[in-house]
């Protein structure tokens, strides 16, 4: 289904190795690394520890990027992580056996690498941030081909395709959540988070496409940035103008080709707009079409999707 290899300056990527439909689940992947809520750096390395040689060297194998600043921050957890670990807290874990003295070199390596490769799964998954080192290898696109989400019931992070990939075609994340942000400030968090320049074609400003796109971001900033505004003020109030700012966002994800739990949340959200004011034909369209991406980034099994699907049989039934 997929092969990874060279992707030019990027390194290594994931590619295609032939037309894969939209909806298809390219990837089922269990953590290799993980942290739940309230762990920290130390959380992280004690983990490492305890790999298998193989998973060790499959993590290692991982790229990662740091700024002087971090370099510095986390060579102070790995110090203090040494110093505050006594001999009895690392040889007295039960069931654990014994796994030798603290490295802080590898630790900030560790550190260096979980940063850099971690997916964050959201407050209701089981885990905080996972590494997962076979979709570690997807590189970013701000106009992606493909979504990940973690499966809390399988345990396993599922990455699905969002529209048709051509054979040999690159598969591609956002790294980062969409907000529909402008280019110079997406730019920036990919530069200061993982050490790159995004030329994908949304960023790529020499594309008639790119510049569009550009616009239509800027100009729904601008519009969003007045309708908050006016629910500061009183000057905004009900569902209406609800309704006109979510559908604005909807019109720039599509307009920009992007599919994911964005934009079906967005559409759901609509749906109970349009039912608040009794719009019944309308709120079901609405959440159809997000019942419909759901099962495309999701897949039918997720209790998101079915969430959706519950949603869609409710409004059914008062129409």
């Amino acid at each position: 289904m997929y092969e990874i290899r060279t992707a030019g300056l990027k390194g290594l990527g994931v590619f295609s190795k032939a037309f894969l439909p939209r909806g298809t689940r390219i990837f089922s992947e269990a953590p290799l690394l993980a942290i739940r809520s309230g762990q920290n750096a130390g959380d992280i390395y004690l983990a490492s520890r305890f790999l298998s040689p193989v998973d060790k060297g499959r993590l290692l194998g991982l790229s990662t990027h740091v700024t002087n600043e971090l370099k510095i921050m986390r060579w102070s957890q790995a110090a203090w992580y040494t110093l505050t670990n006594t001999v009895s807290e690392i040889f007295g874990r039960k069931g654990k056996g014994v796994i030798g003295w603290p490295n802080p070199q590898e630790h900030v390596t560790v550190l260096n690498i979980f940063r850099n490769n971690a997916f964050n799964l959201g407050p209701s998954s089981l885990f905080q941030q996972a590494v997962f080192p076979r979709i570690s290898r997807i590189n970013h696109s701000c106009v992606p081909n493909a979504q990940g989400n973690f499966h809390d019931e399988m345990g396993r992070f599922n990455v699905h395709a969002t529209r048709d990939i051509e054979g040999g075609e690159e598969v591609t994340l956002n790294y980062l959540r969409e907000l529909g942000t402008a280019r110079e400030s997406r730019q920036e968090r990919l530069w200061g988070g993982y050490g790159f320049a995004c030329e994908c074609p949304a960023c790529d400003l020499s594309s008639e496409r790119a510049r569009q796109g550009e616009e239509r971001r800027v100009k729904m900033h601008e519009e969003l940035a007045k309708y908050v505004e006016g629910m500061a003020s009183g000057a905004v109030l009900g569902l209406e103008a609800e309704l006109e700012a979510v559908q604005r966002f909807i019109r720039l994800l599509e307009g920009e080709g992007i599919a994911g739990r964005e934009l079906s949340t967005l559409y759901l959200e609509a749906a109970k707009l349009n039912q608040g004011y009794k719009k019944y034909e309308e709120a079901l369209r609405c959440a159809e079409r997000g019942l419909a991406i759901d099962g495309d980034c999701l897949g039918t099994d997720h209790p998101l999707y079915q969430n959706s699907l519950k949603a869609v049989h409710d409004l059914k039934r008062l129409q």
